[in-house]
């Protein structure tokens, strides 16, 4: 009986300790280092202690959110630091071919991005723009590239090609082809890309969904036979038939198949791109930049285990260990006025509202996870967490929050 009152009480005690689910400034401010970014390099406390957690790590991995200036910023001046310590590989959240095209820009990136994109974006009518290259639309985005390839660094995608490189992915098929296929299949290539493009036309108009559109299409099979001849080819054609049918599982509302053939190809990838850079996976390092979700660690929000879990495993496996990185963000300026997310009534930073109270308007700050969990999850107790925070403990190792967010320089007309 003894035994069942003391469960009972202690049951109790955890229940009241979860009830007042919140963290102090004092309780945080022992393990939160402040840093800034100046011209490439991390300065202050905060730097220096991120660059001794990074040369701990063979894996580093930044799991953003995207379209953040701050967060390529932040990445332009990880490289350099990685790349003293031999670092030359970085994966990114785009497709294998789109990664391949990324790896062989030289010269101006900035400038190379812009032409591609110039090329090849289209606009729909509410103005909104579709760019080729999914997450390179800023300078900063351009500018952490261009350190990575004038450190002579590898560069390639893991993920599906996403919806706006198709027409992209087609020209480059058919100039893969010597001039005699070229002139035997131009009508076909002149026709498959203006059928394209009116898929792209109906699915903005909603009149029917891009990948519908090519699962039932007779000429693009025709024309993806005929490329075929090309060996080159065949890897790209692999790609698009991989990425549009991830696509076409979200369009039939089959979720969780969706995701799961995503994060499965993302695997696949991840092993072809190492693999094809002769990356020793019991000691090289590696930079790798994706949604946050994608680089959790154990189960992700998407009830998954990703790549981030995967690259922990193989880091410990080999006697090593991995750096998972998440970002969040306090302050932004949105239509020319300063918001600040910790006074938002949004359920997801209300939920992260002991966390953003350290963030800082003029200087970015790191809050160390780590220190969370053997206060929160083991005995004897001295952290209260909400269920949220408690995930987020488990899935990151530190929380990069950014000075002030601010919409990037676009680098297309």
């Amino acid at each position: 009986m003894r035994t069942v009152i003391n469960i009972i009480v202690c049951c109790l005690w955890m229940s009241s300790v979860h009830a007042q689910d919140t963290l102090t400034v004092a309780q945080l401010e022992p393990f939160t280092y402040s840093f800034s970014v100046e011209n490439g390099m991390l300065i202050g406390e905060g730097g220096d202690f991120l660059k001794q957690e990074i040369a701990k790590a063979q894996f580093t991995m930044i799991g953003e959110y995207h379209g953040s200036k701050r967060i390529s910023e932040f990445t332009n001046a990880v490289i350099p630091i990685l790349n003293q310590l031999g670092c030359k590989t970085m994966a990114l959240e785009v497709g294998p071919i789109t990664g391949e095209l990324l790896n062989t820009l030289e010269g101006n990136v900035e400038q190379s991005l812009k032409q591609l994109h110039q090329e090849y974006l289209t606009k729909e009518e509410d103005g909104y723009v579709n760019t080729p290259f999914p997450f390179f639309d800023y300078k900063e985005d351009a500018q952490f590239l261009q350190t990575a390839k004038d450190a002579s660094w590898n560069v390639f995608g893991i993920d599906q090609e996403f919806y706006d490189s198709y027409v992209m992915l087609i020209d480059k098929m058919y100039n893969n082809l010597n001039a005699e296929r070229k002139k035997e299949h131009k009508d076909l290539y002149d026709k498959m890309r203006e059928e394209l493009q009116q898929f792209y036309l109906d699915d903005q108009s909603d009149k029917q969904n891009l990948h519908v559109s090519i699962s039932k299409s007779e000429r693009l099979k025709d024309f993806l036979k005929a490329m075929a001849s090309e060996v080159k080819n065949l890897e790209i054609i692999e790609a698009l038939k991989q990425s549009s049918a991830i696509y076409l599982l979200y369009n039939q509302r089959q979720w969780y198949e969706n995701n799961a053939t995503r994060i499965k190809y993302m695997k696949a990838q991840l092993r072809r791109g190492l693999s094809n850079s002769n990356f020793d996976l019991s000691k090289d390092r590696m930079l790798i930049k994706m949604g946050g979700y994608h680089l959790s660690k154990g189960f992700s929000p998407l009830s998954l285990y990703e790549v981030g879990n995967t690259l922990n495993e193989i880091a410990e496996y080999h006697g090593n260990t991995a750096l998972n990185i998440g970002f969040m963000s306090r302050y932004a300026i949105e239509d020319g006025e300063l918001k600040d997310y910790y006074t938002s009534e949004n359920r997801y930073f209300k939920n992260f509202k002991d966390l953003l109270q350290m963030g800082k308007e003029d200087e970015w700050v790191m809050i160390d996870l780590r220190r969370l969990i053997k206060g929160y999850f083991y005995y004897p107790q001295r952290y209260k967490l909400n269920p949220k925070i408690a995930e987020l403990v488990q899935r990151y190792d530190l929380l990069v929050i950014p000075k002030t967010e601010e919409e990037g320089t676009l680098i297309y007309d």
